[in-house]
C-alpha cells in the first residue's frame, strides 16, 4: 500500500517540476527511513510568507545554480515557472543578467550567490533585505538556499547528479553556463 502510494506521489511531483524523481525511488528503495526523513524535510524547501515570489525564485536558482545540478536548476525553473514568475525574470536568474532584475529582485539574487560562494558581500546585503522584507525574509532565503542547494548533493552522491549546460524558460533554451554566474 505505502509503495503505491509513494508512486503515485513520486509520478505527481515528476509531473509538477518536470523532472524525473528517480533518486527518490533509489532513497525508499534502499532505505525507507531515510525516505521518510527526508520527505518530511521539504516542506522547510517551500516555505515562503514574506518575501516576494521572484526574489524566493531567483535566490533559490543562484543556490541550484551554484551546485552545478542541470535538472535541480530545471526544476527551479519550472516551480518559479508555476508560481508565476516572469520568464524573463527566470532567464535573468539563470544567466546572470543582473540588469534585468529589479533592485529587490537583484538583492535576493546577489544575497544567495554570496551565501553560496561564502563572501562575505552577504553580511552587506542581509540588512537590506531585513529592512525591506523583515528578520523573517532571512530565514525565507536561509532555507531557500539551503535546500536548493541539499537536492543536488542528494542526487550527485546518488549517481543522479547532471551538470548544468542548458535549460528550459517556456518555449525557450537557454545556456546555463556556472562560470559566468560566480560572483568576481
Amino acid at each position: 500500500m505505502f509503495k503505491t502510494l509513494i508512486e503515485r506521489s513520486l509520478r505527481k511531483q515528476e509531473r509538477r517540476t518536470g523532472e524525473s524523481a528517480d533518486f527518490m525511488r533509489d532513497i525508499y528503495g534502499a532505505a525507507p527511513g531515510g525516505f521518510w526523513r527526508f520527505v518530511f524535510f521539504t516542506p522547510m524547501a517551500q516555505y515562503r510568507k514574506a518575501l516576494p515570489v521572484e526574489a524566493y525564485a531567483v535566490a533559490k536558482i543562484a543556490a541550484a545554480h551554484s551546485e552545478d545540478c542541470g535538472p535541480c536548476l530545471q526544476t527551479c525553473v519550472n516551480l518559479a515557472t508555476e508560481a508565476g514568475v516572469s520568464p524573463a525574470i527566470i532567464r535573468a536568474a539563470v544567466t546572470g543578467d543582473l540588469a534585468a532584475m529589479d533592485e529587490r529582485t537583484r538583492t535576493a539574487f546577489e544575497f544567495a550567490q554570496a551565501v553560496c560562494a561564502h563572501d562575505l558581500r552577504s553580511e552587506e546585503l542581509r540588512p537590506q533585505i531585513e529592512a525591506w522584507w523583515g528578520k523573517v525574509a532571512t530565514v525565507e532565503l536561509a532555507f531557500a538556499i539551503a535546500s536548493s542547494r541539499l537536492f543536488p548533493t542528494v542526487k550527485r552522491a546518488m549517481g543522479h547528479g547532471q551538470a548544468c549546460s542548458r535549460v528550459t524558460i517556456g518555449r525557450e533554451t537557454v545556456r546555463a553556463d556556472l562560470a559566468t554566474l560566480l560572483p568576481a
